[in-house]
């Protein structure tokens, strides 16, 4: 009981946090795994637009993706809702790693707004809920790229 309620008011203190965080600058999304690749997706401010980056990297052939384009600024709006309401803030501060598997997942995470920073690193582990919201974020950041960037569906 005295460890839930210590919980209850860690994810207080960062739903309030991200409350008050402001509009969203940057957004960085990185995962895989070593035997499969890397997956990036940057969104940072450039004038009044956004530029997105897509990087994608396989493992099993080689091949190598990368494009940028630019978004509606509407979209850093969109994308902290996601941020809210699949509560990914929570992951906030997480940063664990299991080094003794080399070839297990990983990921990164990092959001800038005006009054806050998001940051969490895994590398094999990963915070509470991952598996469900990374297939919610992903697919997001998925469909912002083949709206402006066909050849995502051929990796």
């Amino acid at each position: 009981m005295f460890f839930d309620k210590l919980r209850e008011k860690r994810i207080a203190k960062k739903r309030q946090a991200f409350e008050n965080s402001g509009m969203l600058r940057s957004f960085l999304y990185s995962f895989g795994t070593m035997a499969e690749g890397m997956t990036t997706f940057l969104i940072d401010e450039k004038g009044d637009e956004l530029e997105m980056v897509y990087h994608r990297v396989s493992m099993k052939d080689g091949r190598e993706i990368s494009s940028s384009f630019t978004l509606p600024p509407v979209t850093a709006q969109k994308l902290k809702a996601l941020i809210r309401n699949e509560e990914i803030y929570l992951w906030n501060g997480f940063n664990k790693s299991n080094s003794v598997i080399a070839t297990g997942r990983s990921f990164s995470l990092r959001a800038g707004f005006d009054n806050y920073q998001l940051k969490a690193d895994g590398m094999v582990m990963v915070p509470e809920g991952y598996n469900e919201k990374h297939e919610i974020l992903k697919n997001y950041l998925e469909d912002l790229v083949k709206r402006n960037y066909t050849e995502i569906g051929e990796v």
